[in-house]
């Protein structure tokens, strides 16, 4: 009888999926499939444990950007509706487990390496304390991982694109004004997502001479262009303010992570003093702030070991 698992990733761009072994975390024969050559999940499943030869697996464990709290699932980003049985028999899984992309990430954290990882600051821990992840892309996810009293952990999905965006300076709430109007509730997704950066450009632009977030992104990088340097540094600026305050809603010990599609471009610069500093200013709980990690996720395929460690824990 089989021991093979099948590990997917699932975007509104792109399918990832890879094999191992129940049990372990390394992960083989990975592919990523363009989403947009299939009529729906079922069948990008269906080609990738076809071309592996695969009739049978032990188990299957795939993460989706979207709510799986309901029978039928829709991606986010996607016009792609299906169930959790609809996929683990496309799969021929005998165990199926369906999660939400940053529960898969939550369950990552304890089997990051070293090398998987940037940190910014703090103090790691070995011992088994509270994490966050979060991060910006085409919105911006979070989950919390709970230490469980008698050993393992526990994921807890949060919504942290959708609370109010922190505002602290004048120059903040001017930009806000610009891009939400004034008077109005801006929420985090407003600004730190990849439609966000590009609006939080426009705002400090006013005439735009870049037309993409990833243009945006790619010329702040370099340098080329002021507008798109002083956007980056805003959008810095309040991914590790809110970093912070997730750290201090959960007084996330072991860490904070930063993942996604666009923290680990920002790693290099992310690593500047003031930045750190951002993370840090918590009034007069500053202290417990600065022994608290903040990482970039630099691995990957995180979810992969977040799909793997959520099957082992059954």
């Amino acid at each position: 009888m089989t021991n093979v698992a099948l590990v997917g990733d699932i975007g509104g761009t792109n399918s990832r999926f890879g094999v191992l072994e129940l049990g372990s975390m390394d992960v083989r024969d990975v592919e990523v499939l363009k989403n947009d050559n299939f009529e729906g999940l079922e069948a990008a499943i269906s080609a990738y444990v076809t071309k592996h030869g695969i009739t049978e697996l032990a188990a299957a464990a795939v993460d989706v950007a979207a709510p799986v709290d309901r029978e039928h699932i829709t991606l986010t980003n996607r016009a792609w509706t299906f169930s959790a049985e609809s996929l683990r028999k496309a799969a021929h899984a005998r165990r199926f487990r369906l999660l939400n992309d940053y529960e898969a990430l939550a369950w990552s954290l304890p089997h990051l390496a070293a090398a998987d990882l940037v940190q910014l600051g703090g103090e790691a821990h070995s011992e088994p304390l509270m994490k966050v992840v979060l991060g910006p892309g085409t919105g911006l996810g979070m989950a919390g991982l709970a230490p469980l009293p008698g050993g393992g952990w526990m994921p807890v999905p949060g919504e942290m694109g959708h609370v109010t965006l922190p505002i602290v300076t004048a120059e903040e709430l001017a930009l806000k004004d610009k891009i939400m109007g004034k008077d109005q509730f801006s929420e985090v997704e407003d600004v730190l997502t990849g439609p966000g950066l590009f609006a939080l450009y426009t705002a400090i632009a006013g005439t735009p001479k870049l037309h993409t977030p990833e243009a945006v992104m790619k010329a702040g990088l370099a340098r080329t262009d002021s507008a798109a340097v002083k956007t980056l540094d805003h959008f810095m600026t309040f991914l590790t303010r809110l970093a912070g305050d997730a750290a201090m809603a959960l007084q996330a010990r072991g860490g904070v992570y930063l993942a996604g599609g666009i923290a680990p471009s920002l790693a290099d610069q992310l690593k500047a003093p003031k930045y750190r500093a951002v993370f840090e200013q918590k009034g007069r709980l500053s202290e417990v702030m600065r022994h608290i990690p903040l990482y970039v996720i630099t691995d990957p395929f995180p979810a992969f070991k977040g799909c793997a460690a959520a099957l082992n824990a059954k």
